[in-house]
C-alpha cells in the first residue's frame, strides 16, 4: 500500500456511473483523501466554484459537456489543480489529447484499487513538485527584482517605500478592473521596476532639492526610456511586462505624456494603471523638492487629470479601492 497522504488532499470525482463513483470514493477515502462526487459537468462546476480541489478525477464520457471539456476548462481557471481522466477505452489518441489539455494521465476501466492509488498518488506528487518549483522560481524572480530596486534606492532613498506602496496600488487596481489573478500578481511584481531607469539619471538632477529647469526635466524624462532598455529583450513574461510599465507609466491619456506621446488605449492597460498609482503615491510622499500633499488635495489633482492625464475607467477603479489601502498621508 502507498504511503497515506499527509496533506489530506481534496479530490473531486466526476462520473455518471453511480457504482464507479462509489467504488472510487471508497478506494481513495481509504487512503485518507477527502472526496467529493459529481455525476456530470454541471454538478462538478458547482463544486469547483464553492471549494478548491487538489485533483479532478474525471470520466471522459459524461452527459452534456464531455469530461475532456470539463478538465480543459477547469484547469484553465485553476492553475494549481491536477487532473486525471477515466476511460473505458485504452486509446492512444485519447491519452494524447488528455495530456495536451493538461491532464497528468488516465485510468482505464475496469481498474483495480492499485491502478487508482498509483495514478492518483503520482498525479498529486507531480503537482506538489511543480508547485514547489513554481514557488522557487517566484522567489528567485522576486529576489532579482529586489536587487534591481535596491540599486535605484541606493541613488534615491525616497523611492523605497514609494515602490512598495505603488506596487500594491497597481495590484489592487488590476483586481478591481477584473484582470486574472495571476496577471494581477504579475503587475504587482513588475510595477516595482517602473523607475529602474532612474539609475541612469545624474545625482545633480535626481536629488536636486528644487524644481527642475526645462532642460533638467528633459534629462529626467529619459528614465522611462532607460528603464525600458534595461528590461526589454528578456524571455521572462515578468521582465517583458516590467519593460512595458517602465516605458509607459508617464504617458497621458490625451497624448501629452512621454516618452512617445501615446494616447487613449494605445497606452497599454498596465501603463495606465501604473500612471494613476504612481502619481497618487508620489503626491502623498515627501520629495526632495516639496513636502507631501494632504490626501484630499492629491485626490483633487487626480480628478483634475481625469480624461487628460488619466484613463477615466482606471481612475474610477482607483477611487473604489483607495479606502482599502493605507496611504502615507
Amino acid at each position: 500500500m502507498l504511503d497515506r497522504p499527509v496533506a489530506k488532499e481534496r479530490i473531486l470525482i466526476v462520473d455518471d456511473d453511480a457504482q464507479v463513483l462509489t467504488l472510487l470514493q471508497r478506494i481513495l477515502a481509504r487512503e485518507g483523501y477527502r472526496c467529493t462526487n459529481a455525476a456530470d459537468a454541471e454538478a462538478a462546476g458547482a463544486h469547483l466554484a464553492r471549494a478548491p480541489f487538489d485533483l479532478l478525477l474525471c470520466d471522459v464520457g459524461l452527459p452534456g459537456a464531455s469530461g475532456l471539456e470539463l478538465v480543459e476548462r477547469s484547469l484553465g481557471r485553476r492553475r494549481t489543480m491536477a487532473a486525471l481522466m477515466i476511460s473505458g477505452l485504452d486509446d492512444v489518441e485519447l491519452a494524447d489529447r488528455a495530456l495536451r489539455i493538461g491532464a497528468y494521465g488516465y485510468v482505464v476501466k475496469p481498474f483495480t484499487a492499485n491502478d487508482v492509488q498509483i495514478a492518483v498518488h503520482g498525479a498529486l506528487t507531480r503537482r506538489r513538485h511543480e508547485l514547489d518549483t513554481q514557488d522557487e522560481l517566484k522567489a528567485s524572480r522576486e529576489e532579482t527584482i529586489q536587487r534591481l530596486c535596491i540599486a535605484v534606492e541606493a541613488r534615491d532613498p525616497d523611492t523605497a517605500t514609494h515602490i512598495s506602496q505603488m506596487s500594491e496600488f497597481c495590484e489592487r487596481l488590476a483586481h478591481e478592473l477584473g484582470l486574472p489573478e495571476d496577471h494581477c500578481e504579475l503587475i504587482r511584481t513588475a510595477s516595482a521596476m517602473h523607475d529602474v531607469g532612474k539609475i541612469g539619471i545624474p545625482d545633480s538632477i535626481l536629488l536636486k532639492p528644487a524644481r527642475l529647469t526645462p532642460d533638467e526635466r528633459l534629462v529626467m524624462e529619459r528614465h522611462a526610456e532607460i528603464g525600458y532598455r534595461i528590461l526589454v529583450g528578456s524571455r521572462s513574461d515578468l521582465l517583458q511586462l516590467a519593460a512595458v510599465i517602465a516605458w509607459t507609466h508617464h504617458e497621458k491619456f490625451d497624448g501629452s505624456g512621454y516618452p512617445r506621446g501615446l494616447s487613449g488605449h494605445a497606452i497599454p492597460l498596465e501603463g495606465r494603471i501604473a500612471a494613476v498609482a504612481d502619481v497618487f503615491d508620489a503626491l502623498t510622499r515627501d520629495r526632495v523638492y516639496r513636502a507631501r500633499l494632504p490626501r484630499g488635495q492629491a485626490l483633487d489633482i487626480l480628478q483634475e487629470g481625469r480624461g487628460s492625464h488619466f484613463d477615466p475607467q482606471v481612475l474610477d477603479a482607483f477611487m473604489t479601492v483607495l479606502d482599502g489601502v493605507s496611504v502615507a498621508a
